[in-house]
């Protein structure tokens, strides 16, 4: 195998043997590399091959935005994942979890917290699930000095429920996929967009909406934010992406006959302006 490209410290595109192009991921494995050079299998932890063009299209836009460190926690959470409760996990867990996590440390660092929905049914339905968290925010703190809420904890544990091959929601996901689409097409139409699904926040909203409805069908919404202050500002200051909101809970009310939280509606109205603030549009700047 020889290097092609260096994208950060812990992740290089390469030729293998059979001149495929693969991922190549590793602690420290991009360092002092120079194109062309040969690699050395024991450097090597995960090889993502890149007949996946979906998982390496979404890995290579993630990496422009993301301090390697997050990649390397995020590779460490999951390999205690599968040392520890041998979970089988499809190999999005790796990018989803990196987001997940370097985008909590920006909202840690701008002083934007939410309480999430870290609850004890989960901790008792989900104790394997549950330590994986626990265990991603002790690295979070040791690693990149970054002290997450405990609430976090449901969050992460969450991506591994639904990351795991043989997971609750898996006979549910035309459902899914459906809801997604139609929110998608609310936002569209209502700002006469046309998506640019290589951008980072194209591919956060993305993800973000597929976790939400899973919550949506399983009754396990995000609680209330208590701080309504809070909530109160983002709904104010990103007023017009909280409009649409308003509209995407019509239909989800039509359909489900759920009401949203207002710690989901802050979710959606945050992702909806990152999806506008790429385009030079929507409500005045929110800080990642």
């Amino acid at each position: 195998m020889r290097v092609v490209k260096v994208l950060n410290n812990s992740l290089i595109l390469a030729l293998n043997d059979e001149g495929q192009e693969i991922i190549l991921m590793g602690k420290g494995i991009g360092y002092n590399k120079a194109i062309g050079a040969h690699l050395d299998k024991k450097d090597i932890e995960k090889v993502f091959i890149l007949k996946d063009r979906e998982i390496s299209k979404n890995m290579m836009r993630l990496v422009v935005d993301t301090d390697s460190i997050y990649f390397e926690i995020a590779k460490m959470v999951i390999d205690y994942a599968l040392d520890t409760y041998q979970m089988g996990l499809v190999d999005h867990i790796y990018l989803a979890l990196t987001d997940h996590l370097a985008f909590a440390a920006q909202r840690m660092k701008n002083g934007i917290q939410f309480q999430n929905f870290y609850t004890l049914d989960m901790k008792r339905f989900n104790p394997n699930e549950f330590d994986v968290g626990e265990y991603a925010l002790k690295l979070m703190k040791e690693k990149a000095g970054v002290e997450l809420p405990q609430d976090e904890v449901g969050n992460i544990a969450f991506h591994f429920i639904t990351a795991q091959q043989r997971n609750p929601y898996s006979g549910k996901m035309t459902l899914i996929n459906e809801v997604v689409a139609d929110i998608l097409d609310i936002v569209k139409y209502n700002f006469r967009l046309i998506y640019d699904e290589d951008s980072i926040a194209y591919s956060r909203f993305v993800t973000h909406l597929r976790l939400f409805v899973q919550r949506l069908i399983s009754d396990q919404l995000l609680p209330s934010e208590k701080q309504e202050m809070l909530y109160e500002q983002i709904i104010s200051s990103l007023a017009v992406e909280y409009e649409c909101v308003k509209k995407i809970e019509i239909y989800l009310h039509g359909r489900f006959k759920t009401a949203l939280t207002n710690q989901e509606i802050m979710y959606l109205t945050i992702h909806i302006h990152r999806i506008l603030e790429e385009r030079g549009e929507g409500s005045e700047n929110l800080s990642r």
